[in-house]
């Protein structure tokens, strides 16, 4: 899915951190030139850091967008995901699974939804990384309520799974 805009840096691998950053978290860059998590300016200094380059290089990054119709219409159009439950899932009393699989593999998520509508578990949200912009895609789920340790083995047992965790 990001191939496309992440090969137009490849000659710029500094910027290509910039724009994978940019993806991952769901950041807009704007006509005058700054960088948004919403309506929130962010700090290119701080950015930068964040990747460890300098914030020239995001200047730069942020030039090259507004210069690509394609990038500009995806970087000015961006937003974030909202939170993830996963780090504050036990306060409030949700059940977190995450699954390591081949992100290739189509019906996962179908598959695990079924095993957990037939246990009368609800999901609450879903997440899955995406393989372009990680080393190890995974997909976490959210639930209504703690997950019992039989359902491992059931969901292990889907095609292209490959590990499974709940806490």
């Amino acid at each position: 899915m990001w191939k496309k805009t992440i090969e137009k840096f490849e000659k710029y691998p500094s910027q290509q951190k910039v724009i994978i950053k940019l993806l991952q978290l769901g950041l807009r860059v704007d006509e005058n030139k700054k960088i948004y998590c919403e309506d929130v300016e962010i700090n290119m200094s701080s950015l930068a850091k964040s990747i460890n380059t300098d914030r020239r290089v995001i200047v730069s990054t942020i030039n090259n967008i507004l210069m690509d119709d394609d990038l500009k219409k995806i970087f000015s159009n961006i937003t974030p995901a909202g939170p993830v439950l996963s780090k504050i899932s036990q306060p409030l009393g949700l059940g977190v699974i995450e699954i390591d699989g081949m992100a290739e593999k189509c019906g996962i998520l179908s598959e695990v939804s079924k095993i957990l509508a037939d246990e009368k578990i609800s999901i609450v949200q879903v997440y899955a990384s995406d393989a372009y912009l990680t080393l190890n895609p995974h997909m976490t789920l959210i639930t209504d309520k703690l997950i019992d340790g039989n359902i491992i083995q059931l969901l292990l047992n889907i095609d292209g799974v490959n590990k499974v965790s709940i806490y």
